[in-house]
């Protein structure tokens, strides 16, 4: 076991925030799928597949199983707080009038929460419990 292997296990707080703080990083700097300008295309999907991907894998890894609703609700919760941190970073600007539309903020906020728990329950179904 190396060094970094056995700072996380004597502090586990540690990686928590770190995910937690990465829900929002990604909620500030993945949003919105799209808008006029750039359209959503394969790297706009590539980017929130793996970015809510590896976020799923982290809650699967430190919470364990059956946490769907945390999950969830961690998700939805501090993706908005995300958003809310995107607007105040372009606030004034004309990229939030383009961003920041009813249906762009209402499809992230219903397809990501639910997106991330799909993650998290494939990696708590395929690849913790099997292995």
């Amino acid at each position: 076991m190396n060094k970094f292997q056995l700072y996380l296990q004597n502090h586990p707080k540690v990686l928590k925030r770190f995910i937690l703080g990465y829900i929002i990083f990604a909620g500030c700097f993945v949003f919105p799928f799209g808008n006029e300008h750039f359209p959503f295309d394969f790297t706009k999907a590539y980017l929130v597949i793996a970015s809510y991907g590896i976020i799923g894998l982290g809650f699967a890894g430190i919470y364990g199983t059956h946490k769907e609703k945390f999950v969830y609700a961690a998700s939805l919760f501090l993706t908005v707080l995300g958003m809310i941190c995107r607007y105040i970073l372009e606030y004034g600007e004309v990229s939030n009038t383009m961003n920041f539309t009813l249906f762009n903020i209402v499809s992230y906020v219903a397809v990501i929460p639910v997106f991330t728990v799909a993650a998290y329950y494939f990696s708590i179904r395929y690849l913790i419990i099997k292995n």
